[in-house]
This record gives structure tokens, sequence and C-alpha cells, in this order.
């Protein structure tokens, strides 16, 4: 048997990695998903023929990364070979790529772009400025991992000291991300990486890859933000941002990024029942969809124990994606599964968590950034509706929803709850089409509970949702 130990019936590697499932594979070879059985954690193991024609660029890419220490950069702790094979092993990074999560939303608001680009940014400079330089030369959303607002870089099939980058008979890159002078043999250098930035914020903003549009809505919305990928972008060099560092600190310069330091956070609205039966899951289910449907992608998700997305599921014949998540029409629904149960890290701009009345009952309520309570709009359901607002008020920023409104009803709060918000959901059939009327008081929970300007920034075009004054 070869020294790496691989066969049909085991597939083991040099006695201590057992291979789980496959990865990835690309131009020179495949990446493994392995589990240490001495140290019981997970490695990634790139497995690369020996016969291969790019067999040393796998080689020297193992040295890149035994050379370079970031905590966005995966870590080497290995590399073997046997008689036919050679492998690295490396940490295991888990994540969504860059271009899975943009697909999946359908592009990202124009902070979250800024802040993964800042990342990005530091990445780049990071190593163009090493002590050997290296320039990157693939840098597409394919090879950017996101995990909890963290981003980490991955496949080092193409990267080159810059020393030795004049000297490349072969190209490589990414249409739509590599820059021009990768296409027409000019010398390369870190303002090639700098271009592929630009491409990557473009990605980011409008969905798809450079060239493949005319122009995005939330890309043009930030002149600030268009100039800054211009400049990216320049077809000569001499006309671009010089490095990584210039690009990270106009970035920085956008007005989206009030302070320097910064999360790429989730908005958390959590939903609460004055009492059970009054609509709170389908005013949940509703604004969630109304967001989405509208450019800032929601998930709706159960934070309790209950029946009613499991039914929707089951009676639609959905099916999960990796992450526990369920489409339907262009809805994001996150079942309640347990306490217990630890899902994959999945980024939506906002979070529509849907406690019904578990609260009351000693569940623990969600952090957020505000809260909707979802009160009866009848006479007899006041003193419920009260009591609740009371308990909730002392939790955080508080939104009144009445749903089930009596036509021509006004009601009037006590003096300790006159200045919290309140608005009137109209009957709206449906939670997952459009209504006019009921997208108007979700717009208006929104500009309430985010505050206007930040809302305003968010998406200036839920504009239109406001209601008049009367």
């Amino acid at each position: 048997m070869p020294k790496g130990g691989v066969t049909s019936e085991e597939r083991v590697l040099f006695g201590k990695y057992r291979l789980c499932e496959t990865l990835g594979s690309g131009r020179s070879g495949t990446v493994y998903l392995a589990w240490h059985m001495e140290l019981e954690e997970y490695r990634a193991v790139k497995i690369v023929p020996k016969t291969i024609a790019g067999y040393d660029t796998f080689r020297k890419e193992a040295l890149f990364l035994k050379t370079l220490r970031h905590p966005g950069i995966p870590l080497v702790y290995d590399l073997e070979e046997d008689e036919t094979y050679s492998y690295l092993i490396e940490e295991y990074l888990k994540g969504e790529s860059l271009y899975a999560m943009v697909k999946r939303l359908g592009g990202l608001p124009v902070k979250t772009a800024a802040l993964f680009g800042i990342q990005i940014c530091r990445l780049i400079q990071f190593m163009n400025s090493a002590e050997n330089p290296i320039l990157y030369l693939d840098l597409q959303p394919k090879n950017l991992l996101v995990n909890e607002g963290s981003v980490r870089l991955i496949d080092f099939d193409h990267a080159q000291y810059a020393s030795d980058a004049g000297t490349l008979k072969e190209r490589y890159g990414t249409i739509g991300f590599a820059a021009p002078e990768q296409r027409t043999g000019e010398a390369l250098d870190c303002r090639t990486d700098v271009y592929a930035i630009g491409a990557l914020l473009s990605f980011m903003l409008s969905g798809v890859p450079p060239g493949e549009t005319s122009g995005c809505a939330n890309f043009c919305q930030n002149r600030q933000m268009e100039r800054l990928i211009r400049g990216c972008m320049a077809r000569e060099k001499v006309n671009r941002y010089q490095s990584a560092g210039e690009v990270e600190r106009a970035l920085r310069e956008l007005p989206e990024l009030i302070s320097k330091e910064q999360a790429i956070e989730s908005l958390t609205v959590v939903f609460a029942g004055a009492k059970p039966g009054i609509g709170t899951t389908h005013a949940a289910l509703g604004i969630s969809n109304f967001l989405t449907r509208n450019g800032c992608p929601a998930l709706y998700q159960e934070a309790y124990d209950t029946d009613a997305a499991r039914v929707l599921i089951r009676t639609a014949g959905l099916t999960a994606d990796s992450s526990g998540v369920y489409h339907f029409g262009c809805s994001h629904i996150r079942p309640y599964y347990g306490e217990a149960v630890k899902l994959p890290y999945l980024y939506f701009p906002i979070i529509i968590k849907d406690t019904g009345c578990r609260w009351q009952t000693g569940g623990v309520l969600p952090e957020a950034d505000f809260l909707v309570l979802v009160c009866g709009g009848k006479w007899w359901e006041n003193d419920s509706a009260l009591l609740a607002a009371r308990s909730l008020k002392q939790r955080g920023k508080l939104i009144l929803l009445f749903n089930h409104i009596s036509g021509g009803i006004r009601l009037k709060l006590p003096a300790d709850l006159e200045k919290v918000p309140r608005l009137f959901l109209p009957f709206f059939p449906n939670p997952f089409k459009a209504n006019r009327e009921a997208d108007a008081c979700f717009g208006e929970i929104m500009l309430a509970g985010a505050g206007e300007e930040r809302w305003k920034r968010k998406k200036k075009r839920l504009e239109r949702f406001r209601l008049k004054a009367d």
C-alpha cells in the first residue's frame, strides 16, 4: 500500500488523517476535509498528483503558506508525499464563500461590502508588503470565505513572488476580476491585485461580476463608492490606487462607516406576542418577506418550540439548505431546531426572530436592536397589551403593533406608555405576497425601530412606504 494509505476500503492518510468528504477540486488537485484522529480536529488536505503540469506551482503554494502568518490565511501543518501524490495539510477554515453569500442575497449593503473590503485590503496589503512581496493574482469571490463577519483567503494556486511575476509564460485569472495586464502580457505588480479588489467591491454590491451588468442600484446610490471602485479598476495602472493600503484608507472614509472599528452585524428585530392567537408569526413572516422583496434580505427565525414553520415546510414540500434554512418564494425561513442544535453561521443583513408568547413563560428573550410587541386590537384585549408592553419596555427599544384592529378605533395609551411608538397593522391574508397597506406599516416599523437616518441609508427606496401623518 502507498505511504499515504489511501484505499477504497479505508481512506486514511499517514495513519492519522481520516478523509471525510471532498471540499472542492481545481486545476492542480483535490481538497478534502480530514479528521486528525489523534488530536480530534479537522484539517484540510490538498492532494496533488506528481504528474500534473503545475506540480511546481503546488510546491510554491505550500512555500507561500508556510511563510505567511495571518489570521485570514490558513496555517500549514505539514507537507507529505508518497510515490504518486503530494499532500498539503493545512488549517480547515469554516465559512460560506463570498460568491455563495452574494448570490444567495443578491448583493450586499454598501456598509457590509465596505467592511468586507477593508478586511480584503488588509490581507492583500499584508502579502504585497511582505519581506519578499507576494502577488495573489486571482482575487475572486470563490477564493474568499466568510464566517461570522471575518474574511479568509484560500487557494494560492496563482500567487507569485513579485520578483518572479515578470517571467511568467502562462498567466491565469478569473474573467471579470483579472486586471487587463493579466491578458495583455504587461508587467504585473501590486496594482494588479488592487484592480481585483475593485472588481470584488462591484460584485458584492451588484451581485454579478463586472462586465455582466451595466449598473446596479446599490452601486449607483453611493457616488463615493462608485468613484472608489473606478479608482481601483482603471485601465492604466498609473491611474489606479497604488496599493491595497490606499484602498483601505479610502473605504474607511465612506460616510457609512461612522466609527473606525465596526463589526459586520445583522440588524436583529424580535417579534413577541401579548397573547396567543393574535398573529405574531403572521406579522413576523410578513415583514421578513417585505424586507427581502425590497432589497434587504431578511431571515425569519423561529425562536421557540412551535409547529408553525414545520407545518408550512411540510405542506409546501420544502427542503432545507446546508444551514437549515428553507426558501419559500423570496422568503428565508429557519425553523426552531432546539437549543442543543448548533447550526452554521449564515449572514443576513436583517434577522426577524419570532418568540411568540414564550417570553411570558420563562423563555429567554433574544438580544435585539428593537422589539415589536404584537397586540390584539379589540377593546377587551387592552389589559393584556398594556401588561406586556410595560414588561417589554424595560428590555429595550419597543414598538407596539396592534393587529386585528377594529375599524375606527384609536387607542389612547396611559402616560407611562404614551411615548412608545404604536402602529396599526391592517388585515392582509397572505404574508408571502405584497400588500400595499401592510407594506406601508412594515416600512413604518423599520423607520421607527432602526432610526430614520440609519434606515434611509440602508434602503432609500423604502421611503415610499411611509404613511402620511393623520
